[in-house]
């Protein structure tokens, strides 16, 4: 299986308008032949 490199800064659970086109980009690739691979900056709270 393939990987892709997903760079978001927002993933759930924090979230924000952007992040949903990404989730259900990620979730498709599996059945495509494509692992998904995501990097997101640790958060700081």
């Amino acid at each position: 299986m393939k990987r892709v490199l997903i760079i978001s800064y927002y993933w759930p659970p924090s979230g924000g308008s952007g992040v949903q086109r990404w989730v259900k980009f990620a979730k498709y690739l599996p059945s495509e032949g494509w692992q998904p691979v995501v990097y997101t900056p640790e958060t700081l709270n």
